[in-house]
């Protein structure tokens, strides 16, 4: 009985232990990523008015707003496991969003929705991920994220350019569809939800833009 019992504990224990990436070893990831929409700067179009005195008020033809619009773009994925709960990565985007603009306040015509010019936006970065001590079952494992990246944003002629950052926090998780639990080769699915922060790119204002990013991925362990 103290024999089986010996063998027992053990095996309780391994199966009860979560999945995890092996540490000291690189995961390689492909996946999509979805990025929400940020405005990036209000205009109005206006005309002197033909009041009395110089200071006559000015008319107003139409208000613009411009806006980042939302874009889906594959993205690649290297990563690097320090321990079993924390893993070093660095990704690559490629995203063709578009210049959306709203015309409103027009006296003569309704609103409208014009698509604009449409960018070719890089991003180039790294992030830590930690996973959560929380157990899920033997196959999910859940985990926080946040990272930088370089943000570099084309016009549609490509003669122009600009440069920016993005900063973001997140949390996510990966199913383990093989290993996790050993030293075998570890395959699964993984997705996040992140929360950025733009700094420059093309923008008409100095402004700090937030935006949502949602990605789904899968990753094989080496």
């Amino acid at each position: 009985m103290a024999l089986a019992g010996m063998l027992i504990i053990p095996l309780t224990a391994g199966a009860q232990e979560a999945p995890a990436l092996r540490a000291h070893h690189f995961t390689l990831g492909g996946g999509v990523v979805w990025s929400g929409a940020y405005d990036i700067g209000d205009a109005a179009a206006t005309l002197l008015g033909n009041g009395a005195g110089a200071s006559a008020p000015p008319f107003t033809l139409f208000d613009a707003k411009s806006r980042i619009t939302p874009a889906t773009s594959p993205e690649l994925r290297i990563g690097f496991a320090v321990t079993r709960a924390t893993a070093l990565e660095f990704s690559l985007a490629y995203t063709r969003p578009r210049v959306g603009v709203s015309i409103s306040a027009d006296p003569e015509a309704p609103a409208q929705e014009l698509p604009g010019e449409q960018l070719k936006q890089f991003l180039i970065g790294g992030a830590a991920t930690w996973q959560v001590p929380i157990r899920m079952g033997n196959r999910l494992a859940p985990f926080v994220t946040g990272g930088a990246a370089f943000l570099r944003q084309l016009h549609e002629d490509q003669t122009l350019g600009e440069s920016g950052q993005v900063y973001y926090a997140g949390a996510g998780a990966r199913y383990f569809l093989r290993g996790g639990h050993g030293a075998g080769r570890a395959f699964g699915l993984r997705g996040d939800a992140r929360v950025n922060f733009r700094r420059n790119g093309i923008d008409f204002e100095d402004k700090m833009r937030t935006y949502p990013t949602v990605s789904l991925a899968a990753f094989i362990g080496f």
